[in-house]
Protein backbone atom coordinates (compact mmCIF):
# COMPACT_ATOMS: atom_id res chain seq x y z
CA UNK A 1 0.00 0.00 0.00
CA UNK A 2 1.43 3.89 -0.59
CA UNK A 3 -1.11 5.67 1.43
CA UNK A 4 1.73 5.81 3.87
CA UNK A 5 2.97 8.06 1.45
CA UNK A 6 3.44 11.84 0.86
CA UNK A 7 5.20 13.80 -2.15
CA UNK A 8 5.92 17.53 -2.73
CA UNK A 9 5.50 18.05 -6.41
CA UNK A 10 5.95 21.53 -8.50
CA UNK A 11 8.07 23.81 -9.45
CA UNK A 12 11.82 24.95 -7.95
CA UNK A 13 11.33 28.02 -5.59
CA UNK A 14 8.07 27.33 -4.59
CA UNK A 15 9.31 27.22 -1.08
CA UNK A 16 9.31 23.74 -1.03
CA UNK A 17 11.88 23.09 2.11
CA UNK A 18 9.32 25.56 3.83
CA UNK A 19 6.33 22.76 3.39
CA UNK A 20 8.77 19.94 3.95
CA UNK A 21 10.03 21.30 7.43
CA UNK A 22 6.13 21.89 8.25
CA UNK A 23 5.43 18.06 7.64
CA UNK A 24 8.09 17.02 9.06
CA UNK A 25 7.93 18.62 12.31
CA UNK A 26 4.54 16.56 12.99
CA UNK A 27 5.42 13.23 14.95
CA UNK A 28 3.70 10.96 12.64
CA UNK A 29 5.64 12.32 9.39
CA UNK A 30 9.32 11.32 8.60
CA UNK A 31 10.30 13.67 5.67
CA UNK A 32 13.32 12.72 3.35
CA UNK A 33 15.87 15.70 3.64
CA UNK A 34 16.23 16.85 0.34
CA UNK A 35 14.85 16.43 -3.34
CA UNK A 36 15.50 13.00 -5.39
CA UNK A 37 15.20 14.71 -9.05
CA UNK A 38 13.47 11.73 -10.66
CA UNK A 39 12.87 12.37 -14.35
CA UNK A 40 14.80 15.46 -14.66
CA UNK A 41 15.06 17.33 -17.77
CA UNK A 42 18.51 17.91 -19.48
CA UNK A 43 19.76 15.36 -16.70
CA UNK A 44 21.35 11.97 -18.01
CA UNK A 45 22.64 10.95 -14.51
CA UNK A 46 19.15 11.10 -12.64
CA UNK A 47 17.89 7.76 -10.94
CA UNK A 48 15.27 6.87 -13.32
CA UNK A 49 17.96 6.67 -16.49
CA UNK A 50 20.30 4.24 -14.49
CA UNK A 51 17.59 1.51 -13.79
CA UNK A 52 16.19 2.55 -17.50
CA UNK A 53 19.51 2.26 -19.24
CA UNK A 54 21.17 -0.89 -16.90
CA UNK A 55 19.60 -4.15 -15.68
CA UNK A 56 20.56 -2.69 -11.56
CA UNK A 57 20.76 -5.44 -8.83
CA UNK A 58 20.27 -3.98 -5.58
CA UNK A 59 24.64 -3.86 -4.42
CA UNK A 60 24.58 -2.26 -7.77
CA UNK A 61 21.78 0.59 -6.53
CA UNK A 62 23.83 0.90 -3.15
CA UNK A 63 27.23 1.30 -5.04
CA UNK A 64 25.57 4.11 -6.80
CA UNK A 65 24.50 5.71 -4.03
CA UNK A 66 27.34 5.48 -2.47
CA UNK A 67 29.47 6.67 -5.60
CA UNK A 68 27.61 9.84 -5.28
CA UNK A 69 26.99 9.20 -9.14
CA UNK A 70 23.18 10.17 -9.23
CA UNK A 71 21.90 13.61 -9.56
CA UNK A 72 19.99 15.02 -6.86
CA UNK A 73 20.30 16.45 -3.30
CA UNK A 74 19.13 13.61 -2.01
CA UNK A 75 21.75 11.15 -3.39
CA UNK A 76 24.62 13.32 -3.25
CA UNK A 77 24.18 13.91 0.51
CA UNK A 78 22.37 10.19 1.22
CA UNK A 79 24.08 9.88 5.03
CA UNK A 80 21.97 12.88 6.11
CA UNK A 81 19.24 10.30 5.57
CA UNK A 82 20.59 8.23 8.14
CA UNK A 83 19.64 4.85 6.23
CA UNK A 84 21.88 1.92 6.74
CA UNK A 85 23.09 1.10 3.50
CA UNK A 86 22.75 -2.56 4.31
CA UNK A 87 19.63 -2.11 5.34
CA UNK A 88 18.35 -0.27 1.69
CA UNK A 89 19.94 -3.22 -0.22
CA UNK A 90 18.26 -5.87 2.02
CA UNK A 91 14.80 -4.37 1.49
CA UNK A 92 16.18 -3.98 -2.39
CA UNK A 93 16.98 -7.92 -2.33
CA UNK A 94 13.14 -8.74 -1.87
CA UNK A 95 12.21 -7.51 -5.14
CA UNK A 96 11.69 -9.10 -8.39
CA UNK A 97 12.64 -6.10 -10.38
CA UNK A 98 14.52 -3.04 -9.36
CA UNK A 99 13.20 0.01 -11.10
CA UNK A 100 12.56 3.84 -9.65
CA UNK A 101 9.66 2.94 -8.08
CA UNK A 102 10.76 -0.29 -5.87
CA UNK A 103 13.69 2.00 -4.92
CA UNK A 104 11.75 4.69 -3.79
CA UNK A 105 9.26 2.49 -2.14
CA UNK A 106 11.85 1.08 0.17
CA UNK A 107 13.39 4.15 0.93
CA UNK A 108 10.20 5.71 1.80
CA UNK A 109 9.42 2.23 3.66
CA UNK A 110 12.80 2.73 5.99
CA UNK A 111 12.56 6.53 6.56
CA UNK A 112 8.91 5.69 7.90
CA UNK A 113 9.56 2.43 9.93
CA UNK A 114 13.15 4.83 11.52
CA UNK A 115 10.88 7.45 13.11
CA UNK A 116 7.93 4.90 13.61
CA UNK A 117 5.75 7.45 11.90
CA UNK A 118 2.59 7.07 9.89
CA UNK A 119 3.94 8.66 7.00
CA UNK A 120 7.09 9.28 5.36
CA UNK A 121 7.40 11.56 2.28
CA UNK A 122 10.23 13.43 0.28
CA UNK A 123 9.83 16.96 -1.70
CA UNK A 124 10.20 16.64 -5.92
CA UNK A 125 10.60 12.96 -5.97
CA UNK A 126 10.02 13.60 -9.97
CA UNK A 127 9.68 16.71 -12.42
CA UNK A 128 6.22 18.03 -12.41
CA UNK A 129 5.22 17.08 -16.06
CA UNK A 130 5.75 12.82 -14.59
CA UNK A 131 2.88 13.20 -11.63
CA UNK A 132 1.75 10.70 -13.23
CA UNK A 133 4.34 8.42 -12.55
CA UNK A 134 3.11 8.56 -8.98
CA UNK A 135 -0.46 8.70 -9.34
CA UNK A 136 0.37 5.31 -11.21
CA UNK A 137 2.71 3.58 -9.00
CA UNK A 138 1.37 5.06 -5.66
CA UNK A 139 -2.21 5.44 -5.77
CA UNK A 140 -3.25 5.60 -2.30
CA UNK A 141 -0.19 7.83 -1.58
CA UNK A 142 -1.06 11.83 -0.67
CA UNK A 143 0.27 14.18 -3.24
CA UNK A 144 0.98 17.88 -2.85
CA UNK A 145 1.37 20.15 -5.81
CA UNK A 146 2.95 23.62 -4.67
CA UNK A 147 2.54 26.63 -6.79
CA UNK A 148 3.84 30.36 -6.28
CA UNK A 149 3.48 33.51 -8.35
CA UNK A 150 5.60 32.84 -10.97
CA UNK A 151 7.31 36.69 -10.70
CA UNK A 152 8.41 36.35 -7.04
CA UNK A 153 9.97 32.74 -8.48
CA UNK A 154 12.09 33.96 -11.00
CA UNK A 155 12.69 36.78 -9.20
CA UNK A 156 14.15 33.84 -5.99
CA UNK A 157 16.27 32.45 -8.70
CA UNK A 158 17.62 35.57 -10.27
CA UNK A 159 18.39 36.79 -6.88
CA UNK A 160 20.47 33.50 -5.81
CA UNK A 161 24.30 34.09 -5.11
CA UNK A 162 25.03 31.36 -7.96
CA UNK A 163 22.93 33.24 -10.06
CA UNK A 164 24.45 36.55 -8.87
CA UNK A 165 28.35 35.60 -9.89
CA UNK A 166 27.40 34.16 -13.13
CA UNK A 167 25.90 37.13 -14.19
CA UNK A 168 28.66 39.26 -12.79
CA UNK A 169 31.31 37.52 -15.10
CA UNK A 170 30.62 40.37 -17.93
CA UNK A 171 27.84 42.52 -19.32
CA UNK A 172 26.83 39.98 -21.85
CA UNK A 173 27.01 36.84 -19.64
CA UNK A 174 24.28 39.19 -17.44
CA UNK A 175 22.08 39.70 -20.01
CA UNK A 176 22.09 36.41 -21.23
CA UNK A 177 21.77 34.78 -17.89
CA UNK A 178 19.26 37.18 -16.94
CA UNK A 179 16.60 36.58 -19.83
CA UNK A 180 17.47 32.94 -20.13
CA UNK A 181 16.40 32.78 -16.81
CA UNK A 182 12.94 34.34 -16.95
CA UNK A 183 12.49 32.60 -20.33
CA UNK A 184 12.94 28.94 -18.58
CA UNK A 185 11.35 29.51 -15.54
CA UNK A 186 8.03 30.86 -17.29
CA UNK A 187 8.32 27.64 -19.30
CA UNK A 188 8.75 25.19 -16.22
CA UNK A 189 5.66 27.17 -14.30
CA UNK A 190 4.15 26.88 -17.32
CA UNK A 191 4.54 23.39 -18.07
CA UNK A 192 4.12 22.83 -14.25
CA UNK A 193 0.47 24.41 -13.96
CA UNK A 194 -0.45 22.03 -16.99
CA UNK A 195 0.50 19.02 -15.19
CA UNK A 196 -2.11 20.72 -11.99
CA UNK A 197 -4.82 21.07 -15.02
CA UNK A 198 -4.14 17.54 -15.77
CA UNK A 199 -4.17 15.63 -12.61
CA UNK A 200 -5.84 18.25 -9.77
CA UNK A 201 -8.61 15.73 -9.11
CA UNK A 202 -5.50 13.90 -7.54
CA UNK A 203 -2.95 16.15 -5.76
CA UNK A 204 -3.92 18.76 -3.14
CA UNK A 205 -2.96 22.48 -4.09
CA UNK A 206 -1.48 25.03 -1.72
CA UNK A 207 0.02 28.16 -2.80
CA UNK A 208 2.64 29.22 -1.34
CA UNK A 209 1.22 32.89 -0.51
CA UNK A 210 -1.84 31.48 1.25
CA UNK A 211 1.05 29.04 3.13
CA UNK A 212 2.81 32.08 4.22
CA UNK A 213 0.08 34.50 5.32
CA UNK A 214 -2.54 32.31 6.68
CA UNK A 215 0.01 29.59 8.41
CA UNK A 216 -1.98 28.45 10.80
CA UNK A 217 -5.36 27.90 8.49
CA UNK A 218 -3.65 26.17 5.75
CA UNK A 219 -1.49 23.86 7.94
CA UNK A 220 -4.54 22.73 10.29
CA UNK A 221 -6.64 21.89 6.62
CA UNK A 222 -3.42 19.96 5.69
CA UNK A 223 -3.41 17.97 8.79
CA UNK A 224 -7.50 17.20 8.02
CA UNK A 225 -6.66 16.30 4.97
CA UNK A 226 -3.88 14.04 5.67
CA UNK A 227 -6.00 12.96 8.58
CA UNK A 228 -3.44 13.30 11.56
CA UNK A 229 -3.87 15.26 14.43
CA UNK A 230 -3.01 19.28 14.45
CA UNK A 231 0.86 19.75 16.01
CA UNK A 232 1.38 23.05 17.54
CA UNK A 233 4.82 22.76 16.47
CA UNK A 234 4.67 22.56 12.87
CA UNK A 235 3.85 26.55 13.03
CA UNK A 236 7.15 26.86 14.32
CA UNK A 237 9.42 25.75 11.36
CA UNK A 238 11.82 28.47 8.69
CA UNK A 239 12.21 27.15 5.32
CA UNK A 240 15.64 27.50 3.29
CA UNK A 241 17.20 31.01 3.39
CA UNK A 242 15.76 33.31 1.47
CA UNK A 243 17.37 34.84 -1.70
CA UNK A 244 16.33 38.13 0.18
CA UNK A 245 18.00 37.69 3.75
CA UNK A 246 14.91 38.29 5.11
CA UNK A 247 14.04 34.65 6.39
CA UNK A 248 14.81 34.73 10.37
CA UNK A 249 15.06 31.71 12.24
CA UNK A 250 11.47 30.37 13.37
CA UNK A 251 9.42 32.75 11.70
CA UNK A 252 8.13 33.38 8.22
CA UNK A 253 7.27 36.80 6.72
CA UNK A 254 4.22 37.45 4.50
CA UNK A 255 6.35 40.55 3.74
CA UNK A 256 8.47 38.54 1.41
CA UNK A 257 5.64 38.00 -1.10
CA UNK A 258 6.28 41.50 -2.95
CA UNK A 259 10.10 41.32 -2.54
CA UNK A 260 10.35 40.17 -6.11
CA UNK A 261 9.17 43.66 -6.78
CA UNK A 262 12.71 44.95 -6.20
CA UNK A 263 14.60 42.82 -8.02
CA UNK A 264 12.72 42.26 -11.35
CA UNK A 265 12.02 45.85 -13.31
CA UNK A 266 8.83 46.97 -15.07
CA UNK A 267 10.10 45.57 -18.28
CA UNK A 268 10.77 42.13 -16.78
CA UNK A 269 7.36 42.21 -15.05
CA UNK A 270 5.93 42.88 -18.21
CA UNK A 271 7.53 40.34 -19.87
CA UNK A 272 6.75 37.26 -16.83
CA UNK A 273 3.00 38.40 -17.37
CA UNK A 274 3.06 37.97 -20.55
CA UNK A 275 4.29 34.54 -21.21
CA UNK A 276 2.50 33.25 -17.42
CA UNK A 277 -0.54 35.22 -17.27
CA UNK A 278 -2.77 32.56 -18.59
CA UNK A 279 -2.23 30.06 -16.92
CA UNK A 280 -1.62 31.65 -13.33
CA UNK A 281 -5.16 32.89 -14.27
CA UNK A 282 -6.26 29.40 -13.88
CA UNK A 283 -5.30 28.80 -10.37
CA UNK A 284 -7.14 32.28 -9.46
CA UNK A 285 -9.98 31.24 -11.07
Amino acid sequence: MSKEFIFIVGQHRTGSTLLKNILDAHSGINMAFDEMNLFEPFRKNTLDRFVEEQKLNAREVVGLIKGQKIYGTFWKDFEESRIDFDDLERCLQKSEIINSKTILKAILNLLRKKKGSIYSGVKYPVHARKVDFLISHFPDAKIIFLTRNPSAIIASKLNDEATRQRKNKSWLHRFIIHYFTILYFAIEYIISINAYEKFKDHVKLIQYEHLVTEQSVAVRALCKWLEVEFDVTMLNVSGKKSSHDIQEKTKVHGSSLDRYKKILNIWDRALIWFLTAKHFKKLQA
